[in-house]
């Protein structure tokens, strides 16, 4: 994405997970032109909803904002379980729709 759109990239690793970093979040946010959030949970209740959630709280919620999850289903053992997180592809995928 930095070659192809001459994008900076910036990942963020929360750390922790309970009781999720809201002042954070927001800092991050609002050093961002776009946000695109990838939780390996499901859509439904998943960290995600709370990570966008903190986003449009802190007043972040008008730049373009996606987000990249699982698939809403059990969790497979083994080599199964990559099938429901998302992929590479997908984060580009979504990253690509952003402009």
């Amino acid at each position: 994405i930095a070659e192809q759109r001459g994008w900076s990239v910036r990942v963020v690793d929360l750390r922790w997970l309970q009781p999720l970093n809201e002042g954070f979040i927001a800092e991050q946010a609002a050093a961002c032109k776009r946000i695109l959030v990838v939780d390996e949970g499901r859509r439904s209740a998943g960290v995600g909803e709370g990570i966008i959630t903190a986003i449009v709280e802190a007043g972040q919620g008008a730049k373009p904002l996606k987000r990249v999850v699982g698939v809403d289903t059990y969790t497979p053992l083994a080599g199964a379980a990559f099938l429901v997180l998302p992929s590479d592809q997908d984060i580009v995928t979504a990253a690509l729709t952003m402009e």
